[in-house]
C-alpha cells in the first residue's frame, strides 16, 4: 500500500476508531493515544493490508486489541476507583429518578467497563457502536451464532447488575 492509498483508505477511520477507543477507555487521553499507536500499527503493516478483505473491520479488531492491551495495563488503582463510582451511583440513585435514562446510561457504562472479554468487546461493538452481527464477529474474530452467545450472556449479566442496583437502591 502506498502513502497515498494510506491516506485515502486508512486515516479516514480515525474518527470512527477513536469513538471505538473511547467506549472502551473512558479516556480522551488514552484513546488518542491508542489512535495513534493503531495508526503506527497499521502503517507498519501497510504492505499487508492489501491482502485484508475489509480494511474497516482490521481496523477495528486492531483498535480493540489496543484498547484491550491498554486496560490490562492499567494498574489495581483504576479498579477501585470504578468501584467507587458504582458505589456512589448505587448510593446517590433516588426511586424517583430511576427512569432517568442519563443516570441508567452511566450505570451501564460502569457495569460495561468492569466486564471481561469477549463480553465488554460484544456489547461496545454491538450494542454502544451499532455493528452489524457481521461486523463485529469479524471483529472479533468469531463466528456469528458465538456472537450472539456472548452477547446473551453480557447482557444477562448487565441486566442482572443493574437489579441489583435498583433493588439495592429502593430496598
Amino acid at each position: 500500500m502506498t502513502p497515498g492509498e494510506f491516506r485515502e483508505k486508512i486515516l479516514p477511520q480515525g474518527r470512527r476508531l477513536y469513538a471505538l477507543a473511547w467506549r472502551f477507555l473512558n479516556s480522551r487521553e488514552e484513546a488518542e493515544d491508542a489512535v495513534q499507536e493503531v495508526m503506527m500499527k497499521l502503517w507498519e503493516e501497510r504492505a499487508t493490508l492489501e491482502r485484508r478483505e475489509n480494511l474497516e473491520a482490521w481496523c477495528t479488531t486492531v483498535t480493540r486489541n489496543c484498547c484491550i492491551d491498554i486496560l490490562r495495563k492499567r494498574n489495581r488503582f483504576m479498579f477501585e476507583e470504578m468501584d467507587k463510582i458504582a458505589e456512589i451511583t448505587v448510593r446517590e440513585t433516588d426511586p424517583a429518578a430511576a427512569s432517568d435514562n442519563t443516570e441508567a446510561a452511566k450505570m451501564i457504562s460502569v457495569i460495561v467497563s468492569r466486564m471481561k472479554e469477549p463480553y465488554r468487546s460484544a456489547l461496545i461493538l454491538r450494542d454502544m457502536e451499532g455493528y452489524s452481527y457481521e461486523e463485529t464477529a469479524e471483529a472479533m474474530n468469531t463466528n456469528i451464532n458465538a456472537l450472539r452467545t456472548t452477547l446473551s450472556r453480557a447482557r444477562r449479566v448487565v441486566r442482572e447488575e443493574m437489579k441489583k442496583i435498583y433493588d439495592h437502591g429502593t430496598g
